[in-house]
């Protein structure tokens, strides 16, 4: 009879379940952002839609948070049963390549897009201009010409994804090599991300404006980081998914009533402390729920898991 594996190496239908539904989060997210206040996007509605615009905020500060702590957890999952070598060309090709790819293929039309409506999301700025008055075959070499106007659109987090693996790889390999730690951790403790989150938002001003190209956006880098290590974290100490899972509800809860502040006093120092405190009551709430409900093993929810990268990659062009 074949062995058991570890739990660590095992699938995880809840975590897979929730990649999926993430997946969905970012696809909706960025359809809401067409009609959103937020300005900075490839496309915009003349008219803004305040509901669309809670909702945006509410997804923003759980999806892309949500997938680098999902992500933590699958690289210690990962580092007990291959090398560094081995993780680090996984990386290679599961990350690298379908950033290069996405770039290459599909940028160009998505900056020819942008540049139609007379908005171009440079890399160190967003700034409106007279609408492009030429076609795509003569704005294709254009592209590749000109650094200003490549972008890597919304694969900036498979770009983030990737260095912060290579940079956090020891911290990651060294929570991989523990045995796994049940022992319940303070409900205090669950509750301190919110102050790391709080620090680096208001301490770096961060959240206004988004402009994720790693020249202006170090506050979301490092805050990517936090999660991925918290992710890495969950891997190595089980006990904090026992006590994400109990206190699922509150921190959802929290994090909906700091969702609604921030909305309510906007950019400013009051609307910085509401978003800091609401990424860890969103993230925590959300990974919680995914912990506390999980689905029953299937090959649906495996393949909507594995289906969640490309969708992610490829969704972006045909929905502008």
């Amino acid at each position: 009879m074949q062995a058991d594996k570890p739990k660590s190496t095992m699938r995880r239908a809840d975590l897979d379940l929730l990649r999926a539904i993430l997946c969905f989060m970012v696809i909706l997210s960025h359809a809401l952002l067409i009609f959103a206040a937020e300005p900075r996007y490839h496309v915009k509605a003349a008219e803004t839609w305040q509901a669309g615009s809670a909702l945006y905020e509410a997804l923003r500060v759980v999806m892309t948070p949500s997938f680098f702590l999902i992500s933590g957890w699958s690289a210690v999952a990962m580092l007990r049963r291959r090398s560094p070598g081995a993780f680090l060309r996984d990386r290679v090709h599961r990350i690298l390549i379908p950033l290069t790819a996405g770039v290459i293929l599909m940028g160009p039309a998505i900056k020819y897009i942008e540049l139609l409506g007379g908005r171009s999301l440079r890399i160190d700025s967003f700034v409106c201009l007279p609408p492009i008055q030429i076609g795509f075959l003569e704005f294709l070499p254009r592209y590749f010409g000109r650094i200003q106007l490549v972008t890597w659109s919304h694969l900036w987090f498979l770009a983030y994804l990737f260095l912060l693996s290579l940079l956090l790889l020891p911290a990651l390999r060294l929570l991989a090599r523990r045995t796994p730690d049940s022992t319940l951790p303070s409900r205090a403790l669950i509750w301190a991300p919110a102050l790391i989150f709080l620090s680096i938002i208001v301490g770096m001003r961060g959240y206004w404006p988004y402009l994720p190209n790693l020249l202006t956006d170090w506050w979301n880098f490092i805050l990517a980081g936090v999660c991925l290590l918290i992710g890495g974290a969950m891997a190595a100490f089980p006990g904090i998914e026992t006590r994400l899972r109990e206190q699922a509800w509150m921190l959802l809860a929290f994090g909906l009533i700091c969702v609604g502040a921030t909305i309510h006093f906007g950019e400013s120092l009051n609307g910085r402390i509401a978003v800091g405190l609401a990424y860890w009551g969103m993230i925590g709430g959300t990974v919680g729920l995914a912990l506390r409900y999980p689905p029953r093993p299937c090959r649906t929810i495996t393949w909507l898991a594995e289906a969640s990268m490309p969708v992610y990659v490829i969704h972006h062009l045909p929905l502008l």
